[in-house]
């Protein structure tokens, strides 16, 4: 069978979205979509206070605080797709990277215990 060529994707597209199928899914589903928006962002808001909390015992002090917070906020994305041993594979990744912008590993040991409860490969 050929490949669809984008003639074809495009008008596969302009028949999915009509705009009064699209507002009448947005209208049913908004109350669900802004329980989950304010469940997460309590999730965000506890991680980043705990966070806070770290980097206030270790010094780290204004604009040096954001790859911190930037690290803390990937393991949240990242735990809401991984669980378990990826989870802490993925901290592993994660970690390096962020060592690599010249953050601290032990500092960022202790943002992976407080975020996902486990330490890093």
């Amino acid at each position: 069978m050929p490949y669809r060529n984008y003639d074809k994707r495009v008008k596969a597209y302009d028949l999915t979205v009509i705009p009064d199928v699209v507002r009448t899914k947005f209208d049913a589903k908004k109350s669900f979509m802004l329980d989950q928006q304010q469940e997460m962002q309590k999730i965000l808001t506890d991680v980043e206070i705990k966070v806070k909390e770290i980097l206030d015992d270790a010094g780290i002090v204004g604009n040096f605080r954001i790859p911190y917070l930037n690290y803390a906020r990937a393991l949240i994305r990242a735990s809401g797709h991984q669980h378990g041993i990826a989870l802490r594979k993925v901290a592993t990744a994660e970690k390096s990277k962020f060592v690599a912008l010249g953050c601290d590993p032990e500092i960022l040991d202790k943002i992976t215990e407080v975020v996902i409860g486990a330490l890093a490969y």
